[in-house]
């Protein structure tokens, strides 16, 4: 558990599942634009964020310091050739540009050097100006761009990585 600045950066848990599924819908539905807005579309973020954890990955919540309120999250989810995925970065909208969403990047960029990953991957909606430009500036390569067309809307989507090594 990390505390800095009045936040608190640990493992989500079973107490946060509400909390998590919460924050998490009404993320995507303040960027109506950048996300598939069924919260079920890739499944339960909390079942997704229980599979990161138990497959050499993580989920962190972002709390405010009464360890209670979550207002920001992301994860790592493993993947092959000893890649992983910074996925599922989501800081509640009044949240914005305070650096939350980059002290949740840099602790998982750390986190994955810490489980021994050679390469961090991830995908943005091209929308997303700000992310795109944090990712940038912490090191991120753009890899490829591809337009998925899912559930009634166009998705712009960059990929970007970042080596390890």
């Amino acid at each position: 558990m990390q505390t800095q600045n009045n936040v608190i950066l640990r493992p989500v848990t079973e107490t946060d599942a509400e909390q998590l599924r919460a924050l998490y819908r009404f993320s995507l539905q303040k960027n109506a634009e950048g996300f598939v807005q069924n919260p079920d579309f890739h499944g339960d973020i909390h079942a997704r964020a229980s599979d990161y954890q138990n497959n050499n990955g993580t989920m962190l919540g972002l709390f405010a310091d009464d360890d209670r309120t979550l207002f920001g999250f992301g994860g790592l989810k493993q993947k092959e050739n000893n890649r992983v995925e910074l996925c599922n970065l989501h800081v509640h909208p009044h949240q914005h540009g305070k650096g939350y969403g980059k002290h949740i990047a840099l602790t998982l960029i750390d986190d994955a050097r810490e489980l021994g990953y050679d390469t961090l991957e991830l995908h943005v909606t091209a929308t997303q100006s700000a992310a795109i430009g944090l990712y940038r500036k912490l090191g991120f390569s753009e890899t490829g761009r591809q337009v998925y067309s899912v559930e009634g809307g166009n998705y712009d989507t960059i990929f970007m990585e970042l080596s390890l090594t």
